[in-house]
């Protein structure tokens, strides 16, 4: 049974298999040393909307400000 064949069971359209499929292969990859499956964290491709609700905010004090906080 291939992922084709699940999907078809389940109810999912072509298109979206298709678009499943294509983020698992961004996601998951084979190490070229160890052979090994690895799936990439965070840090690699980070997606749209990471982080908003800091955006335009610092999320560490500068030097200068925590001199002041510890006056």
């Amino acid at each position: 049974m291939t992922v084709y064949d699940t999907a078809r069971i389940l109810g999912v359209s072509k298109k979206r298999t298709e678009e499943i499929i294509r983020e698992v292969r961004r996601t998951i990859h084979r190490d070229p040393k160890t052979g090994k499956i690895v799936i990439r964290t965070n840090g690699w491709g980070k997606t749209a909307g990471n982080h908003s609700s800091r955006n335009g905010t610092k999320t560490r004090k500068t030097a200068s400000a925590r001199r002041k906080a510890s006056r």
